[in-house]
């Protein structure tokens, strides 16, 4: 009869992936646990990246001192759904034609591949999830969902969600988009026969009304909800115990739009003192992102929409971004709150963080307010990964170009997992590289993966072919663009960090510009 070392020793020689008695996923084994902290529509305003000089982030800033910071990352999807569905799943857009709001488990590639949850799962892990991770959330996949995602609160004028009373009548009409001001900013308005009367806010997923009368006495916000829910469960796990390591994903949906925060995070940031970011007038003039549409899509509009909006955009654009750095405080608090449940418990020294946020933002650079574009300021991500063992990654910034398919394929090469992720032969293998290189000799900074980091906004609307989307990647130094009508942008940033000189039709250029629509094409049909 076997004994359990036996058991295990067996496991290793024939190089299988089955649970070999509890000693294999023993948290004293050193299996590393897994804490993933999704972030929804975060730019580089961290203090760690110093992408805005007055935001405030605490808790995020402490994480990147204790790991390593990849301070150039980058979304494969400038949009929540297939930027989420690319990651979780390990395959890029342009290998499943997953691009926009499609169910990726009714993808034909995505579907025979397996989830990270799943993945883990079946590697021995126990996993847990709250909040904001896939856009269309399968809670099957985990041992256990928390808190399911919810962005509002909303106004509401009695009988349905409406637009807020103070949001400009010319600005977007959206319940999301259309929505960035203080809680405290209660709608109360008093209505006539024409225009009903506001009656507060409203919890649009419970279906009732959401209780404010101060910072101090209300109702939670979501992302509240989902960092009390990982504190208790890792609180609970800790007291109890198990054989097992765990997966858990925290999913934030702040700063994602409404821009919705306790009044207390506003006030962090005065307008009268508030510094927009550097914006070159007629920067769209070498553009041509717009030129890619037949018709004007809706976020595209939201720049032109404030602007109508106010007598100064410089007033609207401040007012916007005090919403934004708002959210992204308050946002920091909870991540801040599941951090320290972490490092007060007994898993703090085996267990590996990883930070991320899906995509970035527009803050009026191009005559743009929203995400979805291929410039630096909606693709560039934070990025953040903690090994407590791996000291000389401590504190590190690395600045090779990686993207969020990269975050699967490190997980699984940081806990030791050699297992295929496709649950047939329908499925694809993952398409990213592990970082994990980057940790264990940050100075050399050498890995597997490609020089580039490749992101994709959809095109065609009425195609899902490869050839009719718009493509951009961008390297150490430069970013370069190849929308689906064949137009190109080429920027150089070490001499443009704005990304305000279009050199794509410069005859200096043309080789390096050859080069990396080489390189972009090669990704594409690999």
């Amino acid at each position: 009869m076997l004994i359990k070392k036996d058991m295990f020793l067996l496991c290793l020689v024939l190089g299988l992936n089955l649970p070999c008695g509890n000693a294999v996923f023993s948290q004293n084994n050193n299996r590393p646990n897994v804490l993933l902290v999704m972030l929804d529509d975060l730019n580089d305003y961290t203090g760690f990246l110093d992408g805005n000089p007055q935001v405030k982030t605490p808790n995020m800033d402490a994480l990147a001192k204790e790991g390593t910071v990849f301070t150039n990352a980058h979304t494969n999807a400038p949009i929540c759904a297939p930027s989420r569905a690319s990651m979780l799943t390990g395959i890029y857009p342009h290998e499943s034609s997953n691009f926009w709001f499609s169910k990726w488990t009714e993808n034909e590639v995505l579907k025979n591949c397996k989830s990270l949850a799943q993945f883990m799962s079946d590697n021995g892990y126990s996993t847990y999830a709250t909040g904001k991770l896939m856009h269309h959330r399968v809670k099957s996949e985990w041992t256990e969902y928390g808190v399911e995602n919810y962005f509002g609160p909303y106004a509401f004028n009695g009988k349905r969600v409406a637009k807020h009373p103070s949001m400009p009548k010319a600005y977007s009409n959206d319940k999301n988009d259309g929505l960035f001001t203080s809680l405290a900013d209660i709608p109360m308005v008093p209505g006539n026969k024409k225009v009903p009367g506001y009656k507060g806010w409203y919890h649009n997923k419970k279906r009732k009304p959401f209780r404010y009368i101060n910072d101090d006495d209300r109702d939670l916000l979501n992302d509240e909800e989902s960092a009390n829910w990982a504190v208790e469960k890792i609180n609970s796990l800790d007291k109890k115990g198990s054989d097992k390591p765990f997966f858990m994903a925290v999913g934030f949906v702040r700063p994602h739009t409404p821009l919705i925060a306790p009044q207390k995070y506003f006030d962090m940031y005065p307008l009268e003192t508030l510094k927009l970011p550097i914006i070159k007038e007629n920067d769209t003039e070498d553009t041509f992102y717009r030129t890619t549409f037949k018709w004007m899509p809706p976020w595209a509009k939201h720049y032109d929409e404030l602007e109508a909006s106010y007598k100064n955009i410089d007033e609207g654009l401040r007012k916007y971004l005090q919403a934004y750095l708002a959210c992204i405080s308050f946002v920091d608090d909870q991540v801040g709150k599941v951090i320290k449940a972490l490092k007060t418990s007994s898993f703090n020294k085996n267990t590996i963080v990883v930070l991320v946020s899906d995509h970035g933002y527009n803050h009026g650079e191009k005559d743009f307010l929203y995400k979805n574009n291929l410039w630096e300021e909606s693709t560039r991500i934070p990025m953040i990964i903690r090994v407590p063992k791996m000291l000389k990654s401590i504190g590190k910034r690395i600045d090779n170009p990686v993207s969020l398919i990269d975050i699967y394929p490190t997980i699984a090469d940081l806990c030791g997992i050699k297992a295929s992720n496709m649950k047939n032969e329908k499925g694809k293998r993952l398409s990213g590289h592990s970082m994990k290189p980057f940790l264990v000799n940050p100075e050399k900074k050498l890995w597997n993966g490609p020089n580039i980091a490749l992101t994709v906004v959809r095109g065609d609307f009425k195609s899902k072919s490869v050839e009719d989307q718009s493509y951009s990647v961008r390297s150490k130094r430069y970013r370069y663009i190849l929308y689906a009508n064949g137009k190109e942008e080429l920027y150089d940033h070490s001499k443009d960090q704005y990304e305000w000189n279009n050199l794509a039709y410069k005859k200096e250029y043309l080789k390096i510009k050859k080069y990396l629509k080489r390189q972009l094409k090669q990704l594409l049909i690999q």
